[in-house]
């Protein structure tokens, strides 16, 4: 007998990205992958990361992951020619599977708006209605509707899609599955952040109405109503979703943190790290092969999107003093060609160029990398919903320092404001980034560039922390229980429900045998 049936949605996502296709003879992808390639752009960070690891540790369910179906060649920010693409090309449901011994996933691409162009998040909510149609009569064909028990949104139109199957499979079947939602980024959250943005025009009004705030913090509020599981990624996030305006039932939320594949980031051996350090290999910005010696150098590194948002800036201007200090130190940052940012960096740090590394986006083995040659990494976000990059870091036994994170609400690192801190007992360093604290993130750095039995020890306990408690298996299994929570406590109240027509059942029985009936 087959497993129950997971569906778990991240419409915008361009889960594709990480894969190359084979063409039909029209010349647009099937469903075979012939290479792999990484996509770079907007909508394709840490909430679709995020996704594509649980459905790949889910091994309690069969996952379907779904998604808008896009081809990634013919968007725009990715050099590709902008075309339309009619409903007679190939307008079906991709299937990708990633079948192991245990789990059965795979990624469905549904079309909707008849091509195949990118939509980005803030506009799909209007295709959503279309996904859910042509995923229900996939469903219907497969014989699985009926099979569905859980049922995950992320992001709010990932949210709205899964309450919009949840209802159809409640009017169709009867039952209705057990519906969890993640948000990763508050819609209010983002608005009181962009408000001062606006009042000082480096927002314009065009892109604040494009954003719709209000028309997002209502859907984000229907779908937290319909939801049996809200998970939180962090203590501040369970705190907003309580207050105004969510103002959701706090018995639906659990504060459940992203988590890392410890398949992948590891710690090595100290000749292992010798080894990958005396012939560091990486891409430059232009995609070019290259190489570094690092033996005997303090390397910083720093990983994310390249947005003002991540704190690479203001770090830049932290590692230019510590430089300054101390020739050792390597600084390796993420970069992109012709990005503002990373020409800001460029600028920053112009007395030290040959002493930092600007690092393409980079697939997950190449991220391993860059972990386990650091001494030091740094998580510069001035503001970040939670933050994956320091829990991988920790897994691979890198010290790690962190700026404003729902990471560090959960995790609780060591405060370098408190001057009576017990740094021994800390899974990493707590120091805000905003330019007005930058001194905080130098002494930071300072203080564990400049003592290695510190550094070691608080590489080796970040590292138990998320090895003991952040596997992607682990918050699988976190959810699955909360699932199965759900599922019994609908089978009590079913119980019960049964027990009470039963005994009305037989009361009107009594009642009309006693005469006493018309």
């Amino acid at each position: 007998m087959s497993r129950k049936l997971k569906v778990m949605f991240s419409t915008h996502g361009l889960v594709e990205g990480d894969w190359g296709f084979e063409n039909d003879e029209k010349g647009f992808p099937t469903t075979h992958v012939i290479a792999k390639k990484v996509i770079t752009g907007q909508d394709t960070g840490g909430q679709v990361y995020y996704v594509k690891a649980l459905a790949a540790s889910a091994d309690g369910y069969d996952v379907d992951l779904v998604t808008r179906r896009v081809d990634p060649r013919i968007c725009p920010q990715f050099g590709g020619e902008l075309k339309d693409l009619g409903k007679d090309i190939n307008y079906t449901v991709e299937q990708q599977w990633h079948d192991t011994p245990k789990i059965r996933s795979r990624v469905l691409r549904v079309p909707a708006g008849g091509n195949f162009n990118f939509v980005p998040k803030e506009e799909i909510r209007d295709y959503l209605p279309e996904i859910i149609e042509n995923l229900v009569d996939f469903y219907k064909k497969e014989n699985q509707l009926e099979n569905i028990e859980v049922v995950e949104g992320h992001y709010r139109d990932g949210m709205m899609a899964a309450g919009m199957l949840c209802d159809r499979i409640e009017r169709e079947t009867g039952n209705r599955p057990v519906m969890l939602v993640t948000s990763h980024s508050l819609g209010h959250k983002k608005y009181e952040r962009n408000l001062p943005q606006l009042s000082k025009g480096i927002i314009s009004l065009e892109e604040w109405k494009w954003h719709n705030f209000e028309q997002r913090i209502k859907d984000e509020t229907d779908a937290f109503y319909k939801a049996d599981i809200i998970v939180a990624t962090s203590p501040d996030e369970e705190t907003r979703l309580i207050a105004k305006p969510y103002l959701q039932d706090i018995n639906k939320i659990t504060v459940i943190p992203p988590g890392y594949n410890d398949q992948l980031f590891y710690p090595v051996s100290a000749q292992e790290k010798n080894k990958l350090k005396h012939q560091f290999e990486y891409r430059d910005l232009d995609g070019n092969a290259a190489h570094i010696d690092l033996m005997g150098k303090k390397v910083v590194s720093s990983l994310g999107r390249v947005v003002r948002d991540k704190g690479f800036s203001e770090l830049s201007r932290s590692m230019v003093e510590i430089m300054k200090d101390d020739p050792s130190v390597i600084y390796m940052v993420s970069g992109e060609k012709g990005n503002s940012v990373t020409e800001e960096c460029k600028e920053i740090t112009r007395d030290f160029a040959d002493r930092v590394i600007f690092l393409p986006s980079l697939n997950q083995q190449e991220m391993a990398q860059v972990y386990k040659a650091s001494t030091v990494f740094v998580m510069s976000s001035l503001n970040e919903a939670f933050g994956m990059v320091p829990i991988e870091a920790m897994g691979c036994k890198t010290a790690v320092i962190v700026g404003r994170s729902g990471f560090n609400d959960y995790a609780h690192c060591a405060d370098i404001r408190d001057d009576n801190q017990d740094y021994s007992k800390a899974i990493g360093i707590y120091a805000p980034s905003q330019e007005e604290d930058r001194w905080r993130q130098v002494k930071a750095l300072k203080l564990l560039l400049n003592n290695k039995e510190l550094c070691d020890k608080i590489s080796e306990n970040g590292y138990n922390f998320v090895s003991e408690n952040l596997t992607w298996q682990k918050i699988s299994l976190q959810k699955d229980n909360l699932v199965q929570g759900v599922l019994d406590g609908r089978k009590i109240l079913q119980k019960k429900n049964l027990r009470f027509a039963n005994a009305m059942n037989t009361n009107m029985m009594y009642f009309l045998k006693s005469g006493n009936g018309y």
